[in-house]
């Protein structure tokens, strides 16, 4: 016959059930003698998944910078092509300033005693028609030609050292070039 079993609790006990089945039981403390081994085993699984995103993480990270580095120069190249368009539009409205342009020009060209400014005949008329507002011979020693063969806003300055061609293609070129450089 069956012992009655005495137990003694120093805490109030919140519920009570009876267990019918003993084998549950059992199994469920050996369970508990196994949860250390599966808490480990979720452990490094844990830590395998976490290096896992790490690692994707940083190809990602790889992928975002090569993409903007792929699209950096699109955006400059578009950028260049937007000015473009825009100057070209602002020339053929007139909206330019040939005296800056030409003053501009001259400034790159080294002191000759002889130097010949090509002109779009358009602007050569508005040049002329500054320099006599202004009071006569602003230019110096600079003789300015027609030419049909340049577009507005532009200008060629030759001297005997060489021929400066101050064209807004080049510019955007220029510009170009130093958006690449500084990538």
């Amino acid at each position: 016959m069956s012992q009655p079993v005495t137990i003694s609790i120093d805490v109030p006990v919140a519920s009570v059930s009876l267990v019918d089945n003993v084998d549950s039981v059992v199994s469920g403390a050996k369970e508990m003698e196994t949860a250390p081994e599966s808490l480990e085993k979720e452990k490094e699984d844990l830590i395998q998944a976490s290096k896992a995103l790490e690692d994707a993480a940083v190809k990602l990270q790889q992928f975002q910078e090569e993409i903007f580095r792929s699209h950096r120069e699109q955006i400059t190249r578009l950028s260049v092509e937007i000015a473009g368009k825009i100057l070209l539009k602002e020339t053929a409205d007139g909206n330019y300033d040939i005296g800056k342009i030409v003053q501009e020009a001259l400034k790159i060209a080294p002191a000759q005693q002889d130097i010949v400014v090509r002109l779009n005949p358009k602007d050569l008329q508005q040049l002329q028609k500054i320099t006599e507002d202004k009071g006569g011979d602003a230019l110096g020693n600079v003789k300015l030609v027609p030419d049909a063969n340049i577009g507005p806003g532009q200008c060629v300055v030759e001297t005997d050292k060489g021929m400066i061609e101050y064209f807004i293609e080049e510019h955007l070129k220029q510009i170009s070039e130093a958006l690449k450089i500084t990538e």
